[in-house]
């Protein structure tokens, strides 16, 4: 899925109540799964609530005769149709929660050079079970540089028509900024959890993340321009959720553009 292309409000301003939300620094129980225990999809649709703001041009002076064809552009403001706000981070902060073995999971997470940009921008690895592999769709050579905390660094050459798998050996509590040495203005983010529960808004805004565990959960938000997505509601980006078995709807959450400054 290319998910490339926030005062907080709910619809009808009483969602907070209804879903059982609230901000909080600690990290709640959980209850725990068993054999036949029941799952819940939390779901719902970021939207920038204001006037979508001009994706500036970026400056491309490096590999001009390939890269300079392309019309690149800054993507940390991804606004679609009906305002939605793409690449939000929302997973799961709550330590040791259950997983549900019904949930499928492709064994690599793919990065492609392509375009002079890095697509996908935002994405998610689940660190214990998933590889982070890395390829090169363009004419020119291409480079990735990460430094997560506590982990290896990484600064790899991509020749044209080469790979790399990584593995990373912990997870990141903020998603891990990807840069490219060789061409400044590519840029991407990575969340390596310990667990498969990250939701990342597509296009129109909308995520999902399936099959949680049933009871409270605390949930962090993150988006690349303020960082922790802090809110009137969210402290830090964070809440506390009690899911239920089925469908929990967090609805449309209005993101006023005064919560979202760029670093």
């Amino acid at each position: 899925m290319d998910n490339r292309l926030t005062r907080r409000q709910f619809a009808g301003g009483t969602a907070a109540a209804a879903f059982g939300i609230a901000a909080g620094w600690h990290t709640p129980a959980i209850v725990r799964g068993s054999a036949g225990a029941a799952w819940g999809d939390l779901t719902g649709r970021f939207a920038f609530d204001g006037k979508a703001p001009v994706r500036e041009e970026l400056k491309v002076d490096k590999d001009v005769e390939c890269c300079g064809k392309f019309e690149i552009r800054d993507e940390t403001y991804m606004v679609g149709e009906d305002s939605g706000l793409a690449n939000v981070f929302i997973y799961v902060r709550s330590r040791g929660v259950d997983i549900c073995p019904e949930l499928e999971i492709e064994p690599q997470v793919k990065l492609d050079n392509r375009d002079c940009i890095f697509a996908t921008h935002c994405m998610s690895v689940w660190y214990e079970k998933q590889e982070f592999y890395i390829v090169n769709s363009d004419p020119v050579a291409q480079n990735i540089a990460m430094t997560p905390l506590g982990d290896l660094p990484v600064n790899k050459v991509i020749p044209v028509d080469g790979d790399y798998t990584h593995k990373f050996r912990r997870k990141q509590i903020v998603p891990i900024k990807i840069l490219c040495n060789y061409h400044p203005w590519e840029l991407a983010f990575v969340l390596p959890s310990e667990n498969p529960y990250v939701g990342i808004s597509a296009a129109d805004g909308t995520f999902t993340i399936p099959k949680l565990p049933v009871g409270e959960i605390e949930f962090q938000v993150w988006h690349e321009a303020p960082g922790y997505l802090n809110t009137p509601d969210w402290t830090r980006g964070r809440f506390t959720m009690n899911i239920e078995s089925g469908t929990n709807d967090l609805g449309t959450i209005k993101l006023d553009p005064a919560w979202l400054p760029k670093k």
